[in-house]
């Protein structure tokens, strides 16, 4: 089965394990989330009352770069990149304004970035429409349910590392162990203390009346980037664990734990004939019908055979060219 680090380095993120960002527009804060590729994007836009969700495929996008900049000359990617900045890094000489069509709904938004590209005034509309709860919910609702309850686990095991560290203190107390500076000593960690400290400080007021304004700041967007990548990988994980055990299919074959890397990465015709079950082999053949059939199938086998000893062989040698190379390098270092 494939291990969590090879998954990661193969996985690409789609939009629900993009952390929220804060945007700000006219004093108004929204919240938003972009997955961009090579030559599409993404978003999903929300105010905490509605969301609006626009997917753009690379010849909508470039028809689109004709119609708001046609004197501008650039790459797909380039035009993506330009975009992607003016949302993140929201610089100097780059404004973003918001509005909608059909208010009474709010069922489409169009969010406009003015910004410079190479020299050129550079223009973007985004025009998401009305996105669905499941979306709204998959996105937002539950992944906070997760935060508020890993942080509430990761709460609990810093008050037993606090009560542990307690007990090691008194413990160097009772054999005479004293602080050097009295201003470093501190006091019995209660947890129910605590809590009433919190409840009644200023921070738990502020906090309130911002009503989760900092839920995505830096370690906020960390935490929830964590959290969905590692919901991605468990979802795949179940998907491999449920294929069935005699599915012989290419999409559906189980990977083995002892095969190497290098080796799965062999198509299947390089890779050998596979293996059939007793319920694929005809028990009705005779000796002698299976033994006429041999010299038609076995050159098929000895050609695959070859093959792949010739794929093995080259893999190999390319291989010990590399390791050649690095020790060549090594020398001319010393």
């Amino acid at each position: 089965m494939t291990t969590e680090i090879e998954w990661r380095r193969r996985w690409k993120p789609d939009l629900t394990s993009i952390p929220w960002q804060p945007l700000n527009i006219d004093g108004y804060v929204y919240l938003i989330k972009c997955n961009f590729t090579q030559n599409s994007y993404e978003l999903l836009l929300t105010n905490l009352k509605s969301f609006w969700h626009e997917e753009l495929s690379e010849n909508a996008l470039k028809k689109r770069v004709q119609k708001l900049n046609p004197s501008i000359e650039a790459s797909v990617s380039r035009i993506l990149d330009q975009i992607k900045n003016c949302l993140e890094s929201q610089e100097r000489g780059t404004s973003i304004t918001i509005g909608f069509k059909d208010e009474e709904e709010n069922s489409k938004m169009v969010l406009k970035i003015n910004s410079q590209l190479a020299g050129l005034p550079f223009c973007w509309n985004f025009v998401g429409n009305a996105a669905d709860k499941e979306m709204a919910s998959e996105n937002l609702i539950v992944p906070l349910m997760a935060m508020v309850g890993e942080l509430t686990r990761r709460q609990r095991e810093l008050i037993k590392i606090l009560q542990s560290k307690d007990k090691e203190i008194d413990d160097y107390k009772s054999q005479g162990g004293k602080t050097t500076r009295k201003h470093i000593e501190t006091q019995e960690f209660v947890e129910t203390a605590f809590e009433n400290t919190m409840l009644m400080s200023k921070g738990f007021e502020e906090e309130v009346e911002s009503f989760g304004s900092s839920a995505f700041d830096d370690s906020g967007q960390d935490l929830y980037r964590q959290i969905m990548t590692k919901h991605s990988w468990l979802h795949r994980q179940k998907n491999e664990e449920e294929l069935p055990v005699n599915d012989t299919s290419d999409e559906g074959r189980k990977p083995s734990t002892g095969t190497s890397w290098g080796s799965s990465r062999l198509p299947p015709s390089v890779a050998g004939p596979k293996s059939m079950s007793p319920s694929q082999k005809s028990p009705n053949k005779s000796p002698a019908s299976s033994k006429s059939n041999t010299p038609d199938t076995s050159p098929i086998k000895d050609t695959e055979l070859m093959r792949r000893q010739a794929l093995e062989r080259r893999l190999e040698s390319d291989e010990a060219k590399k390791q050649e190379k690095a020790k060549k390098k090594k020398k001319m270092a010393f």
